[in-house]
C-alpha cells in the first residue's frame, strides 16, 4: 500500500513538473531529472549559448605588451617573499604555487567598490591579505596575480569572462599565463583556485576551454595538488565551477598593455552575433599568439 501511494504521489508531483523520466542502470529503476535541477541539462544549453557564439568578428591584431622591469616590482618580490614562495620549476608550476597560496587568502567579495585602475598588488595586498573584513572582487584578485606573475618574468594578462545574456551583470575575471615547455597559454583562476584540463590532461587556455565547451567535447577544472586519473569523478566534483565559468564563455576581454594598475582600454574578442564595441575589438589570432614583445 506504501507503495502504491509513493507511486500516486510521485504522478501528481511530476504532472506538473518540467522533465523527463530515465531508465538509471546502476539502480536498475527508473528516475525523474527535471530540467531545472539537472547540471547536465544546464551544462548543454550552456554549451549550445558558447557554440552559438563560436564565430568571432574581425579585430585589431596589435602585440600584446608585457612589463617586466616596473621599478615597483621589487618591493611587491621583498614584501611577499615571491620568489621564494613560486620556487622551482616552469612558469606553470611557479604561478599554479602562487595562486594556490594566495587564493585562500583573500576574501572574495563582489562588492568590493574602492577598486580603482591605478590601484597595484602591493595596495591591494596591504589592504585585503589574511584581513577576511577586508574582502576584495576577482577582478582585483587577477590584478594581483598579475603582477606578481610579471614580477617574476613570467608573461601573465588578466581577462575578463562574460556571459551573454543583457540581464546577466556578473562576469568574471581570471588570469593567464605562457609558458615556455608546452608553448601555450594557461588559464588560472585564482577566486576559485583552479586551472582547466581536457582529456589529454594539458592545461587549457580560455579559448581552449571555450571551445572544448562549444563542441561539447571534455573539460573539466582542477585544483591543485587534485589527483586527474578519474576524470569523470573529477569533473562532477566540480561541476557547479564548471556551469559557472560556461555561463561566462561567450566573449572575452584583455588589455593590449599588461603591468602595474590597469590600462583604460578593455579589448573584446567579440562574436559575429553580438553588436560590436566601437574601436574595442581584437582578433582571436592576436589572443592565441605567443607572446613576443616585452614593454620597456
Amino acid at each position: 500500500m506504501k507503495k502504491i501511494i509513493a507511486i500516486i504521489s510521485l504522478a501528481v508531483l511530476l504532472a506538473g513538473a518540467v522533465g523527463y523520466i530515465v531508465y538509471d542502470k546502476y539502480t536498475d529503476d527508473f528516475r525523474y531529472v527535471s530540467y531545472i535541477q539537472d547540471k547536465d541539462e544546464v551544462y548543454n544549453m550552456a554549451c549550445g549559448i558558447i557554440q552559438n557564439c563560436r564565430a568571432i568578428r574581425d579585430g585589431v591584431e596589435d602585440l600584446i605588451t608585457y612589463d617586466f622591469n616596473d621599478p615597483e616590482y621589487a618591493e611587491l618580490l621583498d614584501k611577499y617573499d615571491l620568489v621564494n614562495m613560486a620556487g622551482d620549476g616552469s612558469e606553470f608550476d611557479k604561478a599554479l604555487r602562487l595562486m594556490d597560496n594566495f587564493s585562500g587568502r583573500l576574501k572574495h567579495n563582489g562588492n568590493f567598490s574602492e577598486y580603482t585602475a591605478d590601484m597595484d598588488a602591493v595596495y591591494l595586498l596591504d589592504y585585503a591579505l589574511d584581513k577576511p573584513e577586508h574582502g576584495i572582487h576577482c577582478r582585483a584578485k587577477a590584478q594581483i596575480m598579475n603582477e606578481e606573475y610579471l614580477a617574476l618574468g613570467i608573461y601573465s594578462r588578466k581577462l575578463w569572462l562574460n556571459p551573454l545574456s543583457v540581464y546577466d551583470g556578473e562576469c568574471h575575471v581570471v588570469n593567464e599565463i605562457w609558458d615556455s615547455g608546452y608553448q601555450k597559454w594557461i588559464m588560472l583562476d585564482t577566486t576559485n583556485d583552479i586551472y582547466w584540463i581536457g582529456e589529454e590532461r594539458i592545461p587549457l587556455s580560455a579559448i581552449e576551454v571555450r571551445d572544448k565547451m562549444a563542441a561539447q567535447e571534455f573539460v573539466t577544472a582542477v585544483m591543485p595538488g587534485e589527483k586527474t586519473e578519474d576524470l569523470l569523478q573529477l569533473r562532477d566534483k566540480h561541476m557547479d565551477l564548471i556551469l559557472y565559468t560556461a555561463k561566462n564563455m561567450a566573449y572575452l576581454q584583455y588589455f593590449l598593455n599588461y603591468g602595474r594598475g590597469e590600462e583604460a582600454m578593455v579589448y573584446a574578442m567579440l562574436p559575429e552575433n553580438m553588436e560590436p564595441f566601437d574601436g574595442c575589438l581584437i582578433s582571436e589570432d592576436t589572443i592565441k599568439e605567443m607572446p613576443v614583445y616585452i614593454a620597456q
